[in-house]
């Protein structure tokens, strides 16, 4: 054999007989601790583990209670304006977008034969007045019936009728705006045939704008007409308005009510249609600003947050959230003061003992 596998036996054998002699568990046994009388001493035990958290006094302050609600713009009128006669469209006075004033003239028909079928009118009112007052005259020297004098009488009537027709006729070969405002679509073209109730023009009035929103039936019992509303606009703007209409009827599918709030629209700067946030105020509340952090949920799935009490254990609080800020929520249902676990609580269980570190705001 070469010297290295003598080496090798020489070694193998030599660490054999080291096992087989006990050191090792001798060495073992020397470094465990006795069995005598001092291994029931407590001193020498570990205390009990009691955790501990962070804890800060937080004090109820007064803060507005406000319901926040998403809601869409709608003008506050808005109409079709259609043609009272029908004609070929002869005159457009007004482009889209154009804002116009009550009584404007937007449009105007051909007048065709109205104006000759005027003139006659006035002929035969002038022609059956001359005949009244000849029978009026010759009644009153009793050369004439009572009969007679009817007739004429009612003859002039019916010219009378015939001329306020006629200039009824033309009045409405010329198309008015019904209000103030502005003009966003045109139906027609110079030279289009109409008929009675085609639309020419739509007119939207946005001197006030209409916020429509949904109430649900757990909050409808605070929304009041009348009541002050803040309106913030997505995309930037805001109104301060007033609540105008409360649905006394809830959707069927839904089961929230609508309500409308109105509030004045200087320069038509907020459009319809554009999505807002409704902020009604529904009076001062007593409530605890708190970091969503500190929120957790109970075993009934209720939010909430977790004290310590006097006798230093865990407590479950539920609580109502009154708004949401950028320093926090404010949030109801608290006590006046509670010492608020702000870290750890997400390790302790409600009753059990912890060790309270109070911490600064």
């Amino acid at each position: 054999m070469g010297k290295s596998v003598w080496i090798a036996l020489v070694l193998l054998l030599g660490v054999s007989a080291w096992i087989g002699s006990g050191f090792l568990s001798q060495s073992e046994e020397s470094i465990a601790p006795s069995s005598g009388s001092d291994s029931g001493d407590l001193s020498l035990r570990p205390a009990a583990s009691i955790p501990t958290v962070q804890t800060r006094l937080v004090k109820a302050e007064d803060v507005d209670q406000v319901l926040g609600l998403m809601g869409v713009t709608v003008a506050n009128r808005s109409v079709e304006v259609d043609v009272q006669s029908k004609g070929i469209i002869a005159g457009l006075n007004v482009r889209t977008g154009a804002s116009v004033k009550k009584n404007e003239l937007l449009a105007t028909i051909g007048l065709e034969d109205r104006d000759v079928k005027l003139r006659e009118a006035r002929a035969v009112v002038k022609l059956r007045q001359s005949e009244f007052d000849a029978a009026l005259k010759l009644s009153k020297k009793n050369l004439q019936s009572e009969t007679e004098l009817t007739r004429a009488e009612t003859n002039l009537d019916s010219a009378r009728a015939s001329l306020k027709s006629a200039e009824l006729e033309i009045a409405r070969t010329q198309i008015r705006a019904p209000f103030g405002g502005v003009i966003e679509e045109k139906f027609v073209e110079i030279g289009d045939f109409v008929d009675v109730g085609h639309a020419v023009y739509k007119i939207i009035d946005l001197s006030k704008i209409k916020v429509h929103g949904q109430v649900s039936e757990y909050d409808i019992s605070t929304v009041k007409v009348g009541m002050p509303a803040s309106l913030t606009f997505l995309g930037g703007g805001n109104l301060e308005g007033i609540v105008t209409f409360v649905s006394k009827l809830s959707d069927s599918a839904t089961r929230t009510f609508k309500i409308e709030v109105t509030a004045p629209n200087r320069e038509l700067a907020i459009a319809s249609g554009r999505t807002a946030k409704i902020g009604l105020n529904l009076g001062v509340a007593r409530a605890h600003l708190l970091s969503p952090a500190v929120l957790t949920l109970d075993d009934q799935g209720r939010i909430g947050v977790k004290v310590v009490d006097a006798e230093d254990e865990v407590q479950f609080l539920p609580v109502e959230l009154i708004s949401d800020t950028p320093d926090g929520m404010w949030l109801s249902g608290l006590p006046e003061v509670v010492n608020l676990i702000t870290m750890g609580h997400e390790f302790v269980a409600v009753g059990q003992r912890v060790i309270s570190v109070p911490t600064n705001p």
